[in-house]
């Protein structure tokens, strides 16, 4: 029993809140990789060439937020409790997710942007098509997405509602199956979304996310959630993975649409 608890312990101390969208981003834009067209893989390789992977440079628009401070506001949309429409959030007044998204489109549709424009371009847009499909990026105002609704583990450590979902639910999930669970879960997730029509739009990405921040069983809504346990974490496993699954479907959709229209 005190092992248990010890390496229990362990796993929540040693917990980094950037493990699901360096975890998530990646995979949703390695997995977006996958499933491009020719022509959109000969569009977007040099365009990653810097960073390596496709995966990799989706991490970049987090890397910049502390210099270039105007795209803060571009992760995400914030909603009061009373206006739960996505298709009606306004920039700047509900953050610019949406708006951002589609400016980053059509710089990528512009045929006379500068190369450096198109790598940017395609960087934010893979960083937003994971930040949409993680429920806090469509929480509240007045907590910041969930990062001033704060909540405990069960061994009395802080946290709040925007790090668990971001990080934290997956590190549980890597601490009891290992490493290699989320991914064969997202793929077969992909297998079996990849079989059904998706909206072309960010405002359903979007109010699908807003929905499940919703859900009671999150807990989210009117600050039900206090304690977090290792039921509530598991309990939401499968939303995660479809969340990633389903960023990166839509992903490779609006990048192999973009490079078919343009060729």
């Amino acid at each position: 029993m005190f092992k248990k608890i010890f390496f229990t312990s362990l796993f929540i101390l040693s917990m980094d809140s950037s493990a699901w969208w360096d975890t998530g981003h990646q995979m949703v834009c390695d997995e977006a990789y996958k499933l491009l067209n020719p022509s959109a893989v000969k569009a977007v390789d040099p365009l990653i060439e810097e960073h390596g992977s496709f995966g990799r440079a989706c991490l970049w628009a987090d890397w910049i937020k502390g210099e270039r401070k105007d795209t803060r506001s571009w992760h995400y949309i914030n909603l009061s409790d009373s206006e739960q429409d996505t298709y009606a959030a306004k920039c700047p007044e509900n953050g610019c997710i949406i708006a951002s998204f589609y400016e980053q489109l059509n710089i990528l549709k512009d045929k006379n942007t500068s190369f450096s424009k198109n790598e940017e371009a395609l960087w934010f847009v893979g960083h937003f098509a994971g930040d949409i499909h993680q429920p806090m990026h469509a929480g509240y105002p007045e907590d910041l997405g969930g990062n001033r609704h704060f909540l405990k583990f069960e061994n009395g450590k802080n946290t709040n509602m925007h790090k668990l979902w971001d990080g934290q639910i997956i590190d549980h999930m890597e601490f009891i199956h290992g490493k290699d669970y989320l991914l064969a879960n997202v793929t077969s997730k992909i297998k079996i979304f990849l079989e059904v029509d998706h909206s072309h739009e960010i405002e359903s990405w979007a109010q699908e996310s807003r929905d499940i921040a919703m859900q009671k069983s999150v807990g989210y809504r009117h600050n039900e959630l206090k304690i977090v346990t290792n039921k509530y974490m598991e309990s939401h496993f499968e939303i995660v993975q479809e969340r990633i699954a389903l960023g990166a479907i839509r992903l490779s959709q609006t990048l192999n649409r973009i490079y078919l229209e343009s060729n």
